[in-house]
């Protein structure tokens, strides 16, 4: 078809332009990213070249294998945390020649690899930004997978229709525990999907809910605090005003008429 056909073009444009700069080039070059890249900025970028350089879909290339080595250890090295301070500081020379040597099938970086990576409401944590997140202050909803779990696959759009449910209210969260496998031993995850609440100062809450959206919003509203003010005549819309820029999630505000009342309101925050 002409999609194919574009798609076709477009890969063999893009090997042509990684093969120029593939000899000689750091990880930072391979993988087309900068040095403050996040890791989910380097796993996206790894994602595309995977999909275009694959021997799978090169198989008239006798280097293609040798060529995706190159990427697949670029990437191995700077979604790690610590692996990537060693890079940074001493180069290849304070590495281990281990990373990088295996790769996964075509399929799996196609359908399996970084399930939330392009959901806007779900936040994919890392081994470097996950303690600083969850202990932010803010209410985080975490889901703990593995790309290879199927209920984790099964679970996925129910998550999706939850995290745009809550946006706003509370943080959805995701690890891959395929890519962060340490600091999912150091949290105690053993099972896939595991679902935990974390609040700041607080031990983690784990869900054992039937994995539906109505009881996952359930389980969440009860860690979410919500107060009700009355408003008078002249009061309402000064408070508002002088309150809102504070308010991270803003006012709602139920107008009624009724004997000596100007009106009523209701504030979440």
């Amino acid at each position: 078809t002409g999609s194919d056909l574009s798609w076709s073009g477009t890969s063999r444009m893009l090997m042509r332009i990684f093969t120029c700069s593939l000899e000689g080039s750091d990880y930072y070059q391979l993988l087309g990213v900068s040095r403050e890249a996040t890791t989910r900025e380097i796993r996206q970028a790894f994602k595309k070249l995977a999909l275009t350089m694959h021997p799978d879909k090169n198989p008239g290339d006798a280097s293609a294998h040798d060529k995706f080595l190159k990427v697949n250890r670029a990437y191995e090295v700077l979604k790690d945390e610590d692996l990537r301070k060693k890079y940074d500081k001493y180069g290849e020379k304070g590495l281990d020649e281990q990373q990088g040597g295996r790769y996964e099938s075509w399929n799996y970086y196609r359908y399996d690899f970084g399930i939330y990576d392009d959901d806007l409401e779900i936040i994919t944590l890392d081994s470097g930004d996950f303690e600083a997140a969850v202990n932010s202050g803010e209410i985080w909803f975490v889901n703990f997978y593995s790309p290879r779990c199927s209920h984790c696959h099964q679970l996925a759009p129910t998550w999706r229709e939850f995290a745009k449910e809550m946006d706003g209210v509370i943080r959805i969260g995701a690890v891959n525990c395929g890519d962060n496998n340490h600091l999912c031993r150091r949290k105690g995850i053993n099972s896939y999907p595991s679902l935990y609440v974390y609040r700041a100062g607080q031990r983690p809450e784990k869900f054992t809910g039937e994995r539906n959206k109505d009881d996952l919003l359930r389980f969440s509203m009860q860690f979410i605090t919500t107060t009700v003010t009355e408003l008078w005549q002249g009061e309402p819309f000064q408070l508002s005003t002088h309150n809102a820029p504070c308010l991270e999630q803003g006012l709602h505000l139920l107008f009624s008429v009724a004997a000596g009342v100007a009106l009523r309101a209701s504030a979440d925050v």
